[in-house]
């Protein structure tokens, strides 16, 4: 019998090298509604992360990565001068063209779903948004799995990002809409003190924040 995991991810490797054939290296590639939500999405992130770190050099893991945007946005702002970044993606058709276009020292790419090293941060941008399952629990699950494979190798949080409703569904199009509060008791008793953010601009949207003691 397939192993869960090896199915959701071929399923969505297939889905995602799809739809970046055909729309290529834009947020419309990744399945965002447009640029300005995605990087939205990025600033919250990093927002998040920074009051954490506060200063200093810092070590990302990008889960998801896509195409590298999160990538190339940190590369425009300041902390390009000190955050070594790693980012991972289960297509290796996407590593391959990040690999290609993403030319900074600081950047490296990996196929993977989780960090090879000890890093301090992991962010997860959208990445749990496209479910490969239409069974609710089964996907939170999945998304769980990965929180702890990541958490393993975190030195300081977690940050990801979900589409929330009142109550947890999937929808036709395979999104997944988690519920806020019962993520929430998840994290907490999983991993630790979590905490959620969002954005007037995102009303669907909420950012997690898992911290290490």
């Amino acid at each position: 019998m397939e192993n869960p995991e090896n199915k959701f991810n071929g399923s969505l490797a297939k889905k995602y090298e799809a739809r970046f054939k055909k729309y290529g290296a834009t947020p419309k590639g990744s399945y965002w509604i447009n640029a300005a939500r995605q990087k939205l999405r990025f600033q919250i992130l990093l927002q998040e992360t920074i009051r954490i770190q506060k200063q200093g050099s810092f070590s990302i893991g990008d889960i998801g990565c896509g195409y590298g945007a999160l990538a190339h946005y940190i590369n425009k702002t300041v902390h390009a001068k000190s955050v070594s970044y790693y980012g991972y993606d289960i297509s290796g058709t996407l590593i391959s063209y990040c690999r290609q276009s993403s030319k900074f020292d600081w950047a490296t790419f990996k196929i993977g779903s989780q960090p090879h090293i000890k890093i301090d941060f992991c962010l997860i941008s959208g990445t749990y948004n496209m479910s490969a399952s239409q069974n609710v629990d089964e996907w939170e699950d999945h998304i769980f799995k990965n929180l702890s494979e990541c958490w393993l190798n975190t030195k300081k949080a977690i940050v990801f990002n979900l589409q929330i409703d009142e109550v947890a569904r999937i929808s036709p199009e395979n999104i997944f809409y988690g519920n806020k509060a019962s993520i929430l008791r998840r994290c907490n008793l999983n991993f630790g003190p979590t905490s959620s953010a969002g954005h007037i601009s995102l009303p669907q949207d909420t950012t997690f924040v898992i911290r290490r003691k």
